[in-house]
């Protein structure tokens, strides 16, 4: 069994029988002294190549199984910080954020000596986070 270009064909294969795949060569790269015979073949072979997959369809995730946002929950007396900000922007000369966060002591003490004299209100802007957490703390721990 010859093909028209003179290489004999194997049984098996003129059969339809496949044949095991061999590797695929890149590469190849001799050494040595071919004139003693000292010759070192050096094949480089490609690596296999995985069959191409189709990505998987995605699939939405229905609308009950998807978790509700968490919402912060505030007690009915808790206070709010922009709401201090506001008392203590306009009225904190006269200590109405202090009235608002319970220290009435301190309030009157703002009130009759106006923030005092502007230092008192000025701290206060700066430590009003403080001061409302500590009065949320102290009314709802949590």
């Amino acid at each position: 069994m010859t093909e028209g270009d003179g290489v004999q064909a194997s049984p098996s294969a003129a059969q339809g029988a496949v044949l095991p795949e061999q590797p695929l060569l890149q590469d190849s790269a001799v050494a040595g002294n071919v004139h003693v015979g000292d010759v070192v073949h050096q094949y480089h072979v490609a690596a296999p190549v995985a069959p191409a997959v189709a990505p998987a369809a995605s699939v939405a995730t229905p609308t009950y199984a998807r978790p509700a946002p968490l919402q912060q929950m505030r007690h009915p007396g808790e206070r709010a910080l922009g709401e201090a900000y506001i008392l203590c922007f306009f009225l904190g000369w006269f200590g109405w954020h202090r009235f608002y966060l319970g220290q009435p002591f301190v309030g009157l003490l703002y009130l009759f000596t106006f923030g005092l004299f502007g230092l008192g209100w000025l701290a206060d802007m700066i430590r009003m986070p403080y001061m409302v957490q500590r009065y949320n703390m102290q009314r709802f721990p949590r």
